[in-house]
């Protein structure tokens, strides 16, 4: 699912998250900033990693690799085609904030330094959450190239859906229009949430 997604839904469900949770004296205060930044920490490794290699086919001379044309050679099609799967530190990387497990342990943790009253370490298990949610979007849509589910205990487990976002041989076609059909209804209710607390806000003044 594509980033941008991600971070429509987490503003929409945030609201409905705030309001379930107040009150709620065994979850740290509600972090909008820390859960919205969650929803798409998971693919920011993997985007700085891809523009760099960008910028290194580019001094190359290399034309941008796609799916037709992965460009045998590129740094950028080395990435996606070899290191995704087999380099330990892209794996790592793309991993850490995308593995429910891993997600698991280091909100775990978090949520244990919170109940040590660090202050900090709210933010830190709203962060995980907003993580949370974002793989657990991710992980129906995705072929092959999922997350791992066990990292950092199994470095290989995917689970093989049979659909992906983005591969035409995978429904991706259906599912690219579904997404951005999806991604404008979002944003017009993220439009009315913002038209209404205007409007209440106008009233109480």
């Amino acid at each position: 699912m594509q980033t941008y997604s991600h971070l429509l839904i987490a503003a929409v469900l945030r609201k409905t998250i705030k309001h379930r949770t107040a009150g709620n004296k065994h979850l740290p205060d509600f972090r909008s900033s820390a859960l919205m930044f969650g929803a798409v920490l998971p693919d920011l490794p993997l985007i700085v990693t891809t523009l760099v290699c960008l910028v290194v086919d580019w001094f190359n001379k290399l034309p941008m690799p796609s799916s037709d044309n992965p460009v045998t050679g590129s740094v950028t099609g080395q990435l996606f085609n070899d290191w995704f799967f087999n380099n330990p530190w892209v794996i790592a990387e793309h991993n850490v904030f995308h593995s429910p497990t891993s997600l698991v342990m280091l909100g775990s943790l978090a949520y244990w330094l919170w109940l040590k009253n660090k202050r900090y370490a709210g933010g830190i298990v709203w962060l995980m959450i907003g993580c949370m949610l974002h793989t657990l979007c991710d992980i129906p849509v995705h072929h092959d190239d999922g997350p791992l589910l066990f990292f950092p205990l199994n470095w290989d487990y995917r689970y093989m859906s049979p659909i992906s976002y983005w591969d035409p041989a995978r429904y991706g076609r259906a599912f690219v229009i579904f997404e951005h059909l999806m991604d404008l209804c979002l944003l017009t209710m993220l439009t009315w949430q913002f038209v209404t607390w205007r409007r209440s806000r106008r009233a109480s003044l």
